[in-house]
């Protein structure tokens, strides 16, 4: 399923239910060959049972300080020694789970040489979210129904568009996104706004995103499991690390562009944010439909994109008062499979 080990086999004492759930993050993996450059996966590592008290009974505040560190001690040397044979993806996972036992500030001089190579690290405190609340839709972003719901009046003028995004002639089944941007006038951009993306049954809702420029999203998880959130897109690449339930952390997006979202403790999530700059955009249905309901008449830059593709496709439409329509081929030559852990290693 391509989940990662070092996660998994943590040795928790009684005090330490807040790293419990990390327990579950992973179930088999392959290890990456000697001098691999990420390694996505790793062979299962035995960690090492830590020294106990000889004192019986609870351990007190300075036993189960003193467990923390050895614990802590334990995933330091694994991490060196996976880091010595080429594997970051491994190494930094035992490094992560190191830092979970003692606290970021204890080892913040040898994180560098486990995290070089990865996406910016986001380090902000974790937010606390309510984990009652109802799930995210599975797909969100039209600039339409912002407007209604802000009581923006229609243009004097209206034009409708409705259209399928095709692959090789046929729909193109995935979600996508249409955007549509007036050719030869200035368009006012939109006000970024606040979005949430959540970690749910190990998968992120929603699967796409639409969002203007200036956005900000917030990624909280409500798995009993760990996750780890990146990105190693350049218009908008960050790794927010590990933080487990009832958590969020938050990244705001300030370039145009579609930014593919991995877990890299489970290689099968993958979701996408589309970064938008145009004033109108909609994210299609399952088969590739979308509609435009409230456009002004006149030349268009359209762009397009599907899931399958690896960026958006341009082409001038001219919209006329009344029902205009369109059918827009778009591409199939985005990578298929998990995306590499965010060191770029192969996965699964």
């Amino acid at each position: 399923m391509g989940y990662n080990r070092p996660l998994m086999n943590l040795r928790i004492p009684l005090f330490g239910l807040a790293c419990s759930a990390l327990l579950a993050c992973s179930a088999t993996a392959k290890k990456n060959p000697p001098g691999g450059g990420g390694g996505g996966s790793a062979t299962p590592t035995s960690v090492a049972t830590p020294a106990k008290s000889e004192k019986k009974g609870p351990l007190g505040p300075v036993g189960e300080k003193a467990e923390l560190l050895r614990q802590a001690a334990d995933q330091l040397d694994k991490a060196s020694g996976a880091l010595a044979r080429g594997n970051k993806n491994l190494a930094e996972q035992l490094f992560s789970t190191a830092e979970i036992f003692v606290g970021p500030e204890a080892v913040a001089s040898i994180a560098p040489q486990f995290r070089e190579g990865a996406p910016p690290r986001v380090t902000t405190p974790t937010i606390k979210v309510d984990t009652t609340a109802a799930p995210q839709p599975k797909v969100e972003g039209n600039s339409e129904a912002e407007d209604e719901a802000a009581k923006v009046p229609p243009p004097p003028a209206i034009g409708t568009l409705t259209g399928t995004l095709q692959i090789d002639g046929k729909a193109a089944g995935g979600f996508g996104l249409v955007t549509l941007e007036p050719i030869g006038g200035k368009a006012k951009a939109r006000t970024p706004k606040r979005h949430v993306i959540e970690q749910r049954g190990r998968e992120f809702l929603p699967h796409l995103a639409a969002i203007s420029v200036g956005s900000t999203v917030s990624f909280p998880n409500f798995d009993t499991v760990f996750h780890n959130v990146f990105s190693t897109t350049p218009a908008g690449a960050f790794d927010l690390g590990i933080y487990k339930a009832g958590e969020a952390r938050e990244f705001t997006f300030q370039k145009e562009g579609i930014i593919r979202l991995g877990c890299n403790l489970h290689a099968n999530m993958s979701a996408y944010i589309a970064v938008v700059s145009a004033p109108s955009y909609v994210v299609t249905d399952g088969d590739g439909g979308f509609s435009f309901k409230r456009l002004a008449p006149g030349k268009y830059k359209l762009k397009a994109w599907n899931e399958k593709s690896k960026a958006p496709i341009t082409q001038d439409i001219t919209i006329k008062v009344g029902k205009n329509e369109v059918n827009v081929g778009v591409t199939a030559d985005a990578p298929a499979g998990p995306q590499p852990d965010k060191f770029g290693g192969k996965r699964g």
